[in-house]
């Protein structure tokens, strides 16, 4: 039974697909585009409402071991500058096995004193540690869907299109909200390039749109924000999550009322990716944007 139901807006999210179907169907489903408009999204995970007010802070589980694992979730529960936690399912050696992290997930759960928990595997194109072949990553989700310990699932949008139709389908019926995600660790796309992979990605079905860029100048950090401004605006009926990472994307990772993005990544320690800053910090400044913003 799962832990929690998410809300979009005023609407449950529900659907049902076979799990034997799920990382091999033949033909993918029809997909919907969101009936929100565009720039009004709030997604609700248990009492977070992601989308209201100033962007909502995530901070990473990257620990090798169980032990690790608690004691970065405990400093989350802890933190009040943190509102979400992610666990990265690729730095554990054991992350590959579903049912060996169960326990794990549940004991994590205990410890984050009600924030939502985040469950990603990146996969090593994508800057994560390990690589895992496709039906593996996809078998892997199911899993973890049935454990009723995962609030919000990260599928990676440039995996199999009918094997993503299908896991969004799984993830909505057990009550879990998805990030889909793009990553670039080379490059900045154009502006038309970033609009439209987020507009996939709503139309695949995610909750929340992610995709996190390189920067290459100063103006590449200025296309990204452009971009999820634009999209925010125009199209995007669910809440954004965008960066441009390393030192020359920080702006971007501070100035989500600015950009359209609901959410950030910041530290409460150990990085899980260029350009992350101290938790304490980002809330610092997220907080001056909004008081000034309401003035």
């Amino acid at each position: 039974m799962q832990r929690r139901r998410f809300l979009v807006g005023s609407a449950v999210a529900a659907a049902s697909m076979p799990l034997s179907s799920l990382a091999f169907a033949a033909q993918p489903a029809t997909l919907q585009v969101p009936s929100a408009a565009p720039g009004s999204a709030v997604l609700t995970v248990g009492s977070l409402r992601i989308g209201e007010g100033a962007p909502k802070i995530i901070a990473s589980i990257t620990a090798s071991t169980d032990r690790e694992a608690l004691d970065q979730a405990r400093d989350i529960g802890a933190a009040s500058q943190v509102d979400m936690a992610e666990l990265r399912l690729d730095h554990h050696p054991q992350g590959h096995l579903g049912e060996r992290m169960k326990p794990l997930l549940a004991r994590l759960v205990g410890v984050l004193n009600g924030k939502p928990l985040l469950v990603t595997w990146r996969s090593k194109e994508e800057g994560g540690e390990r690589e895992l072949a496709d039906a593996t990553y996809f078998n892997l989700y199911a899993e973890l869907l049935h454990t009723g310990h995962v609030d919000l699932l990260d599928v990676e949008m440039m995996k199999p299109q009918a094997a993503v139709e299908n896991i969004v389908t799984l993830a909505h019926e057990r009550g879990v909200a998805v990030v889909l995600s793009n990553h670039d660790f080379n490059a900045t796309p154009s502006h038309h390039v970033i609009v439209e992979r987020l507009r996939r990605q709503q139309a695949l079905g995610a909750d929340i749109l992610k995709i996190a860029v390189m920067p290459n100048s100063k103006a590449d950090v200025l296309t990204l924000m452009a971009a999820s401004q634009h999209m925010q605006a125009h199209y995007a009926k669910r809440p954004l999550l965008t960066m441009s990472m390393g030192p020359l994307g920080v702006l971007s990772r501070l100035a989500g009322q600015l950009s359209g993005s609901a959410l950030t990544y910041a530290s409460l320690g150990q990085a899980s990716a260029p350009g992350q800053l101290e938790a304490a910090a980002v809330q610092n400044v997220l907080d001056v944007v909004e008081q000034g913003s309401q003035s």
